[in-house]
């Protein structure tokens, strides 16, 4: 692999090209390392997350048996997503070659809120039209609602796995097949590796390829960083679990803000997954990720292969 500098032509700038994908930067090298390394990352920060929530809690003197102290979960998922980001950065910059390649720049911060509030609109609209359909009724208040967990899931989930999957993945992919090739590739993968989760099924791991999938997918396209898929992750996943007191992805049952019963068939509540295995969920969640996709169209984000001239001047 080259690590000659690309020519200033090649690297794409917003002076050079008006156009809407000018400034969307794809010089970055090394593709098939930065993948390998990727996988290695991932499954570093899992192991970080899960040794971390156990020994947390058995040097405070908890039961193993028992399963993590919530806190102790919460300090895993932090410290998990903080090996990932700083992994990531490590991997596109002296590796890839791009310093901060969808994660740096302005802006972030609005787009990590703006993710949040898009999915905690998402999860709560699904809840209310499930409990509308008769799987889910609201019994009480909890005195005590559990929401180190539900943050835990969240946090350690959003920037684990969307650093891998769409930060890793659909990044490499992308460049490689183009961006819909890379969103339907990543989308089934994402779905297929939750078939190892408790309770998880063929039906619900296909559930999350169209749901999960393309919805963040969809968000890392149309905004070519991270910051709008984390937040739409965390948000989906802690709202879930911490107010609506859902299973979230077969990860056992939580107590959150709201005590519910929730009952029916498996197709609208989503079984042993959560409501996110509902079919309304995962309807809910195409629905966004297709608009999002139009959007990303209209704005000329998705794109082809990267180019013979590209490739001539960038190795990987």
């Amino acid at each position: 692999m080259s690590s000659t500098t690309p020519p200033p032509a090649l690297r794409p700038t917003a002076s050079r090209d008006p156009s809407p994908t000018a400034s969307i930067d794809r010089s970055d090298r090394r593709r098939w390392l930065q993948l390998i390394l990727g996988v290695v990352l991932f499954l570093v920060a899992e192991v970080v997350m899960g040794a971390v929530s156990v020994l947390a809690s058995v040097l405070a003197g908890g039961d193993v048996a028992d399963g993590p102290a919530p806190w102790a979960f919460l300090l895993g998922g932090v410290l998990a997503a903080a090996v990932g980001v700083g992994g990531f950065l490590l991997i596109v910059g002296p590796v890839g070659r791009s310093p901060g390649l969808a994660l740096r720049g302005p802006g972030k911060l609005a787009e990590l809120v703006v993710g949040l509030v898009i999915g905690t609109v998402l999860i709560s609209l699904s809840v209310a039209l499930i409990a509308l359909l008769g799987g889910y009724r609201v019994t009480g208040i909890s005195p005590s609602p559990q929401l180190l967990a539900p943050l835990a899931i969240g946090i350690g989930a959003g920037f684990v796995e969307e650093i891998f999957f769409r930060g890793i993945l659909l990044r490499l992919i992308d460049a490689w097949m183009g961006s819909w090739g890379a969103l339907v590739l990543t989308s089934l993968v994402f779905g297929l590796i939750h078939l190892t989760n408790d309770g998880a099924s063929l039906a619900s791991a296909l559930g999350l390829v169209v749901e999960a999938g393309i919805l963040l997918g969809a968000a890392y396209l149309l905004t070519r960083r991270l910051w709008l898929a984390i937040g739409i992750h965390i948000a989906w996943n802690a709202v879930q679990a911490g107010v609506f007191s859902s299973v979230v992805s077969g990860t056992g049952q939580q107590e959150g803000l709201l005590l519910a019963d929730i009952d029916g068939p498996t197709w609208l509540t989503g079984g042993s997954m959560g409501v996110e295995g509902s079919l309304v969920t995962v309807l809910v969640g195409l629905a966004a990720g297709l608009v999002m996709l139009v959007l990303a169209v209209r704005r000329g984000r998705m794109l082809g292969p990267v180019s013979r001239r590209e490739r001539d001047g960038i190795s990987g």
